[in-house]
């Protein structure tokens, strides 16, 4: 099912909001410490997908209408970012990663930061990124609907 841009600025809004108190205790905990493992998931299965190189995997796995931005300010939309994923190159989808938070809101949107050190292409050497990507539940799982990278200018990014 695709998402309306609407959606995709709904999501971004919802990212920005507090994490709903219902998502701390009881049912809400269980709600969201079960999105957290479908989206923990759901990033092992981009991985392996990567890995194999296998295109109809990451078709599943992305939204039909996802967006990457770069720090350029250039989108990418899911033809460009799996196309860039079966290169190989090392991307916030591929490279390690610390620090990744995941926040829930409600039963089918979370939200991932994180760091990872990405070779850059120009030097040859890591640099550092601050990543958040957006996901929601779709029809029958979790897909990747937002992402964006940007360069982590100090070690207090």
């Amino acid at each position: 099912m695709p998402l309306s841009r609407r959606v995709v600025v709904g999501l971004l809004t919802a990212a920005s909001a507090p994490l709903p108190a219902s998502a701390q205790t009881g049912a809400g905990a269980a709600a969201a410490a079960a999105a957290t493992e479908g989206v923990l998931a759901l990033r092992e299965r981009i991985r392996a997908a990567v890995a194999g190189k296998d295109r109809a995997a990451l078709e599943a796995l992305y939204a039909d209408n996802f967006m990457h931005m770069r720090d350029s300010g250039r989108a990418d939309l899911k033809p460009e970012r799996i196309a860039l994923l079966l290169t190989g190159e090392q991307t916030i989808e591929t490279a390690p990663e610390d620090g990744v938070a995941i926040q829930v809101y409600g039963a089918a949107t979370a939200v991932a930061t994180g760091a990872s050190a990405i070779k850059d292409a120009a030097t040859g050497k890591p640099a550092r990124f601050r990543w958040v990507v957006v996901y929601f539940k779709g029809d029958p799982d979790w897909q990747v609907a937002l992402s964006r990278w940007r360069p982590r200018l100090t070690s207090e990014d």
